[in-house]
């Protein structure tokens, strides 16, 4: 009934808007609404959730096919080798390929000098720990070479999927210092940035760029972070395309609106138990926290009808109940078995949570009983708002006291670098990670700033799995670990989602990505213009 009143609401909002929005449709101008960046800066590495709206300017080293999602060859690096440990990577650069605003042609020192900005001690992009620690060098003008002192054997997704390190120009650094970045930076994408200002920022096609040309002439993309402000946005023709929750998508396509969507799963969703960094001797171990105990957060995930919520979130089809966080199939570890286990452990069962709740001794046992649990926006995920809702509902009619707040995506961040993140919020795996990068961003120390969870036995084991470079080995290592992290509850698993955007088929004809990007959608240049 809840769910029913608040998409009602929002859709009568959304007619109400429509008035607002004159058409305003050309061709030469593709504008996109989409959720907020969790900061409005050019400096990409001093930024948290800013790929959605740095993408198409700036760069990685390495590309990934439109349909596959393969790395390739066809991006700023044409090629790379490691050597048989890991540790030293190679990468051979595209020669011409231009920088926006006539900075020149990019080099090796480029990709060094991104390198030392994206490492710095003001980075605070989740995961770039472990870009870190490499001596990079510019070997020639067209070879680049990272070092490290372990083995790293996911550089490649640094430097591709997640996008860690974007690529700038340091001839326009040594001229005009960060000033110049903040004011008109250049990258090597498909677009070039032309402005920004409070809640969007414009882009236009770059004509030199070295791969698939743009159809747009403009790309202007409109920070909105309100459903309703979404959907009418795009049926007036404000906006060509709208990352809409999925609840909404069915009125938009029924509307005369059409759906686009990765090709492969992009996200992994969860919700996070924060602020148990309970390592020997860590004085910020939340052993205050009721989900400290593992009962409780048993309980918690038997009190979450995940069927329900599907139905409820996706409408339009294109997520699966997610039955480990950060395990994804082809990479290693995988368990197939884990899934055949989840019912038993985290399925719907009230009984069997208060079961649990009362085992525990909830709440009587706990000096603070109160379960908080954190609304704040992921990018490419819209519908998270709604989840959070849902899931507060749930708990609360398990018996759990439960406080629900919103708060933005920066200061959880800032809170998790402080380890004082004493909270339950959403957070989501995009794209899904390597094993190895995924163990050190969620579950070790320092991990990243949406993670919460230590242990003795998970860090020494991440240890002995990052040590090895013998494939069967970590493998067993890892799979030893995710079912550890299963048995524990370390945290609630909800989806694995394929993106989904709405589209106006009078501006845009298709658009082929993958997936692989941290937001879901990526490969601006691939927007087909309709005739």
């Amino acid at each position: 009934m809840l769910y029913v009143i608040k998409r009602s609401m929002v859709a009568i909002l959304a007619s109400i808007l429509f008035v607002f929005f004159s058409a305003n449709a050309f061709a030469e101008r593709l504008t996109v609404a989409v959720s907020k960046p969790g900061t409005e800066t050019n400096r990409f590495w001093a930024g948290s959730t800013m790929w959605h709206v740095m993408d198409p300017a700036l760069e990685g080293l390495v590309h990934h096919d439109v349909e596959t999602g393969e790395v390739t060859g066809d991006g700023l690096a044409t090629s790379w080798e490691s050597d048989d440990d890991f540790k030293v990577w190679t990468f051979k650069l595209r020669e011409g390929v231009q920088f926006h605003h006539g900075w020149g042609e990019m080099t090796a020192e480029d990709i060094v000098h991104s390198y030392k900005l994206h490492t710095g001690e003001d980075a605070i992009i989740p995961t770039v720990d472990q870009l870190r620690g490499a001596n990079a060098e510019a070997v020639d003008k067209y070879t680049v070479r990272f070092t490290y002192p372990e083995p790293i054997k996911d550089l490649l997704f640094l430097h591709g999927g997640r996008s860690v390190m974007k690529v700038y120009s340091k001839k326009q650094f040594d001229a005009e210092g960060l000033d110049g970045y903040d004011t008109k930076f250049a990258g090597t994408g498909p677009f070039e940035f032309v402005s920004r200002s409070p809640g969007e920022i414009q882009y236009k096609r770059f004509d030199d760029y070295y791969g698939q040309q743009a159809d747009f002439d403009e790309l202007q993309m409109r920070f909105v972070d309100e459903a309703a402000t979404k959907l009418a946005m795009l049926l007036s023709g404000e906006a060509a395309i709208a990352d809409l929750p999925r609840e909404l998508m069915a009125e938009a396509i029924g509307q005369g609106m059409k759906m686009v969507q990765s090709s492969l799963a992009t996200i992994q969703n969860d919700v996070v138990f924060n602020g148990l960094y309970c390592e020997s001797g860590d004085e910020a171990c939340g052993d205050h926290l009721p989900w400290h105990d593992q009962r409780i957060r048993k309980a918690i995930n038997h009190s979450i009808n995940r069927e329900e919520m599907r139905e409820v979130l996706f409408p339009q089809g294109g997520a699966d109940i997610l039955p480990r966080y950060a395990m994804a199939e082809g990479h290693e570890g995988f368990d197939p078995t884990i899934a055949e286990r989840f019912e038993a452990e985290y399925g719907f069962d009230p009984e069997k949570a208060q079961s649990l709740m009362a085992e525990a001794g909830y709440p009587d046992a706990f000096e603070d009983p109160t379960i908080l649990l954190i609304n704040k926006p992921e990018s490419g995920l819209p519908e998270v708002p709604v989840m959070m809702e849902l899931i507060h509902a749930y708990l609360s009619a398990a018996g759990f006291q439960v406080e629900l707040r919103e708060m933005d995506h920066a200061t959880v961040g800032s809170m998790g670098r402080g380890r004082e993140a004493y909270l339950i919020h959403p957070s989501k795996n995009a794209p899904p990670r390597p094993t190895q990068v995924a163990f050190r961003a969620f579950y070790s120390n320092p991990g990243g700033p949406y993670q919460g969870w230590e242990n003795d036995w998970t860090t020494g084991k991440i240890k002995a799995f990052n040590a090895s470079t013998d494939a069967s080995e970590r493998d067993a290592i890892a799979k030893e670990i995710f079912n550890y992290l299963f048995e524990q509850h370390v945290d609630i698993p909800m989806f694995a989602i394929r993106a989904q955007l709405a589209v106006n088929p009078e501006i845009v004809e298709s658009w082929q990505f993958p997936g692989v990007t941290s937001s879901g959608y990526g490969h601006w240049n691939y927007v087909k213009a309709a005739n």
